[in-house]
């Protein structure tokens, strides 16, 4: 969506900071990526998710969120969580769907929806990053963690397929082998030679 690798992992991290969860994170800057088109505008609803988590928690799904504004600045009409977001915070839903109505476009749309949720929360996503700071960076370091996991995998699979490969193929031989031989005998054989 116009940004590069490096602006998506940064966004991703920090909502993986903050949730502690890959697949919500993910969703929810998937949902950005569509949203938005500024490096600055990334940022600040790094800030807004970053505020609702702290107000809401779960009860006010950040990827949810993300999908319904993404949802509202096409349509124009107001939806879902974001309704919940704005809701709760005391800003009246007809009030606000009228200023949608103003509005011609998506960008414009986009526009008023960042600015009222950034106005509501952001404040709040300044306080829970001060007071969480050791949770959050245990999250970066998890997700550093888990990243670097995949990489080594990734570089270790072709020897590992190999390697099943090989065992497989030997395991093969084997059964061939053994095949055609009583194992009961064998078994018999063996506990005889160890004296069991």
């Amino acid at each position: 969506a116009g940004f590069t690798t490096e602006e998506a992992t940064k966004v991703y991290k920090d909502f993986y900071a903050v949730l502690g969860e890959e697949d919500r994170s993910v969703e929810a800057v998937n949902h950005l990526a569509k949203l938005v088109d500024s490096e600055k505008d990334l940022q600040t609803w790094t800030d807004i998710c970053t505020g609702v988590w702290a107000t809401f928690g779960d009860s006010l799904p950040i990827e949810g969120l993300t999908e319904a504004s993404n949802e509202t600045a096409k349509t124009g009409q107001l939806t879902g969580v974001l309704a919940d977001a704005l809701n709760w915070a005391g800003v009246s839903e007809d009030e606000f769907q009228a200023k949608l109505d103003g509005l011609s476009t998506e960008q414009e749309r986009q526009a008023l929806i960042t600015e009222t949720l950034n106005g509501l929360y952001s404040e709040t996503a300044d306080e829970y990053r001060k007071n969480n700071a050791s949770v959050m960076e245990a999250n970066k370091a998890q997700s550093d963690y888990t990243d670097t996991l995949a990489e080594m995998g990734e570089k270790v699979e072709p020897v590992m397929t190999t390697v099943k490969k090989g065992v497989t193929e030997l395991l093969q031989e084997f059964l061939k082998l053994v095949g055609d031989v009583d194992m009961e005998a064998f078994t018999t054989k063996i506990e005889e030679a160890f004296g069991v």
